[in-house]
């Protein structure tokens, strides 16, 4: 018998892998060390001890993947509430104004932990954000012990210019500095074709090509922006990146609610990845993406909140009951995403689109031990038939018990183990003292 010394054991869970045989491991087990999954399988591994400096009994209950928002705007908690019920042009206009005048580091810093306490509070372990201040963003990530996609954004917007200019030489410093950090993944980012001009984005794909790094990118969200962007390229926003050459298995577009079967074709020829984010597409009355044409063209979708301003929440089970749902009600055929493939747009899909795919997304030895718990004997849970129906359409946020990223436990039994819930939601009202004054 190996004895073998780890972090962290977890036993009696039912494991929904999410590997490449889309194993389910009932009565199943998980040894944790050094933030990765050193073994998984049945709860008694042949010829192994394992001797953990803990142990979680998880006996009822389901593990997963930690699931990926792959689009949003974290420290907009700040926002949320403050504009509804108007178009995406006529919200930007409003909101940038109120940005422009409240945004600052620390505001940034108390905005994006309370982002990141409602999502790990939901399941989620890893996301995408297009925001400012990085290096103090960062910091409050490593608090958090949370997993961030992130990265220079370059944008011109009105306001914004002194505090917040990206140059080649400060991306190139960024991706430098936390190339090897183990909870920043650093993308460039651009806020979309409309803000940022031919020159910006073939700076853009000159950075990407020297560093090999992924691209991130708001695309044909809204007919408004469809009219903006031919205006100033006399193109669309897919024809524009594709121009610059930043489509590609490394780029990932956000919304792409306007798509004709041309562009649907181009992108699933680079290999481009997209999010779809129906909460925020639906409330600014932007339209509902081809999620299902996507897909069966071989695009790889993954689902996003977008920001808590326009959505209003970061509970990405909530977006994937809406997304399965729509999806069947305009195509007007029940079968188009199936629970057990929006389960996948959740996490491996996910994973992938932020090109993570080979370190998160799925259950499997040598990744990163990035996972949550359900606590599956809650009376909307009760029976269960099938775990992929009940983690689309039944699930509730406040079921996640337990939450573990980079082998850290972040959340246990609901409560938060890094982040001071009390302390960061008394500072983000007290920055809604500001911003009411502003508005």
């Amino acid at each position: 018998m190996t004895s073998i010394h780890i972090d962290l054991l977890l036993v009696g869970g039912t494991i929904v892998t999410m590997d490449s045989d889309h194993r389910i491991i009932e009565n199943g087990s998980i040894a944790i060390d050094d933030s990765k999954i050193v073994w998984i399988g049945g709860s008694d591994p042949a010829g192994i001890q394992f001797q953990p400096v803990q142990t979680l009994n998880l006996n009822g209950k389901v593990i997963i993947p930690g699931m990926v928002n792959a689009h949003g705007h974290w420290a907009m908690t700040l926002f949320r509430g403050l504009l509804d019920d108007c178009s995406l042009e006529t919200w930007l206009g409003k909101i940038w104004k109120v940005e422009s005048a409240i945004i600052s580091a620390n505001n940034v810093v108390a905005g994006s932990e309370l982002a990141m306490i409602e999502m790990i509070r939901s399941g989620t372990t890893c996301a995408a954000d297009m925001y400012w201040y990085y290096d103090e963003a960062y910091q409050a990530v490593r608090r958090a012990g949370f997993r961030m996609v992130n990265g220079p954004t370059f944008a011109e917007i009105p306001g914004f210019e002194d505090r917040k200019e990206v140059r080649y030489d400060t991306a190139i410093q960024l991706i430098e500095r936390y190339h090897n950090d183990p909870l920043i993944h650093i993308r460039l980012q651009a806020h979309s074709t409309y803000t940022t001009n031919q020159p910006i984005l073939e700076n853009i794909a000159q950075i990407a090509r020297e560093k090999n790094i992924g691209f991130i990118t708001h695309a044909s969200e809204s007919k408004g922006e469809l009219e903006l962007v031919y205006a100033k390229y006399k193109k669309t926003p897919i024809e524009v990146l594709d121009s610059v050459g930043l489509l590609g298995e490394k780029t990932l577009l956000a919304h792409c609610v306007h798509l004709s079967d041309d562009a649907i074709k181009r992108l699933a020829e680079t290999h481009t990845s997209v999010v779809h984010c129906p909460s925020s597409n639906l409330k600014l009355s932007s339209g509902v993406a081809r999620v299902s044409n996507m897909v069966q063209a071989g695009i790889n979708v993954a689902l996003g909140t977008d920001g808590p301003a326009s959505n209003n929440d970061l509970n990405l089970f909530h977006e994937a009951r809406l997304a399965a749902l729509v999806q069947k009600g305009v195509t007007g055929d029940p079968t188009v995403l199936p629970a057990k493939k929006v389960f996948s747009m959740l996490t491996i899909d996910g994973a992938r689109a932020v090109g993570l795919a080979d370190r998160i997304g799925s259950l499997e030895v040598d990744k990163f031990a990035d996972l949550a718990v359900i606590d599956f004997d809650s009376a909307n849970l009760t029976p269960c038939y099938d775990l992929y129906s009940h983690l689309i359409y039944a699930v509730s946020a406040s079921d996640v018990s337990h939450v573990i990223i980079n082998g850290k436990i972040v959340m246990q039994d609901r409560q938060m183990l890094t982040l001071d819930e009390e302390k960061v939601k008394f500072c983000v009202r007290e920055i809604a003292q500001q911003v009411r004054l502003i508005r």
